[in-house]
């Protein structure tokens, strides 16, 4: 006989799943925006680069730890990540800033790929070592809209936010943590609940700040398991 934890995991992987790739999405509207406007602006490609840099290190965690639900939905990230990242090469009026910052996070991953697949022998220590810099990263990530928070606070004005995306970094992150629960994971649990906590914050900004307009955040967390 199964357990009810045994019945939930497969429908909370297929949930999580869906809202991540959802989430993950998000920047298709981004760079719409950036070939409308043939530039792009006031936009920062920065979170493209970061979310990449994040799938990627989640999927070699997925890939270390041998759950496929992690390493299916961050190679769908990283991939539509890179997509974004050269997409944005191409409006930039700072190309080679911006090249120059791809450059780095590819040799980065390099690095980080190397270690973990050649240079430690150990299944155990790699799985360790693959979560503590996937969820060092992640926590990282979601801290960087704080400096938007800080704009947000300082104009008494959520103009620069996105609803939809706030809560979806508020749910989105809430569904890892119950999954980690599930599955006893540590390392999927933590950053994931401080992104929730952050997600939280940023959704609680629209009922104390009126919101002016509809403008398209200038930093975008795209989500990270």
């Amino acid at each position: 006989m199964t357990s009810n934890k045994d019945d939930l995991t497969p429908i909370i992987e297929k949930i999580c799943t869906i809202s991540t790739i959802g989430l993950f999405l998000t920047g298709v509207q981004i760079c719409n925006r950036i070939y409308r406007m043939r530039t792009t602006g006031d936009i920062s490609g920065f979170p493209f680069v970061a979310t990449m840099v994040n799938c990627t290190l989640w999927f070699l965690y997925g890939y270390s730890a041998n759950n496929s639900t992690i390493m299916i939905v961050n190679f769908i990230g990283a991939s539509l990540e890179f997509v974004y990242a050269l997409f944005y090469l191409q409006y930039t009026p700072d190309r080679n800033s911006y090249l120059r910052l791809i450059g780095m996070a590819l040799a980065f991953l390099a690095t980080v790929s190397f270690y973990l697949l050649y240079i430690v022998s150990d299944r155990s220590t790699a799985i360790l070592h693959a979560g503590l810099v996937a969820s060092v990263v992640t926590v990282i990530m979601y801290g960087s809209p704080l400096v938007s928070l800080q704009e947000v606070i300082q104009k008494q004005s959520t103009e620069s936010l996105s609803l939809p995306l706030c809560f979806a970094n508020l749910v989105v992150p809430a569904e890892w943590v119950l999954y980690g629960i599930l599955i006893s994971d540590k390392f999927v649990q933590v950053p994931n609940f401080l992104g929730a906590i952050l997600g939280f914050i940023q959704v609680s900004l629209f009922f104390k700040y009126p919101r002016n307009s509809g403008l398209l955040p200038k930093a975008t967390n795209l989500g990270a398991v």
